[in-house]
């Protein structure tokens, strides 16, 4: 292993099936670079979930979004650039959790799930961009909280 971070970058259409190429191919540079399958596993649906809300709600399906993932010895960053308009995942309202299933609105359920596998989640706008930076915590890493990290791909 190199003494810095490996990278992926790339772009894709925030479409069913560039959106489920684009994680197949992270998967296998995850793959290839030592990374557990749990962080794996919560990298890609980080992904999935931002690049599908990105089609359905942010009127990017036609738009390609920018992605940097980075492997470090503890986490996996990634960083999502959209050119729809202004939305931080994080103010998201919370899901009901304790209503009955019958009862709970359609959707919310995809952010809260990115809010718990992340261990850092941060956005900006920039340029007419938002750009959205995350960090998954790795097996055995010391730090499985995030807290005071910089989740942006070094």
């Amino acid at each position: 292993m190199t003494s810095g971070p490996m990278r992926f970058e790339g772009a894709t259409l925030p479409t069913p099936e560039a959106v489920a190429a684009f994680i197949e191919n992270v998967t296998e540079f995850l793959d290839r670079n030592g990374v557990d399958m749990r962080a794996s596993h919560h990298t890609s649906l980080v992904l999935s979930e931002i690049l599908t809300n990105l089609a359905t709600h942010g009127a990017c399906r036609d738009r390609l979004a920018k992605i940097v993932i980075a492997v470090a010895p503890d986490r996996v960053t990634g960083e999502i650039t959209d050119s729809g308009p202004p939305f931080d995942p994080r103010l998201a309202p919370e899901p009901s959790l304790d209503a009955d299933i019958e009862d709970r609105p359609i959707g919310g359920l995809g952010l809260f799930l990115v809010r718990k596998l992340t261990t850092a989640l941060e956005y900006a706008r920039r340029n007419d961009e938002n750009s959205l930076t995350f960090a998954v915590s790795r097996a055995g890493s010391r730090d499985s909280t995030g807290a005071g990290k910089d989740p942006r791909p070094d």
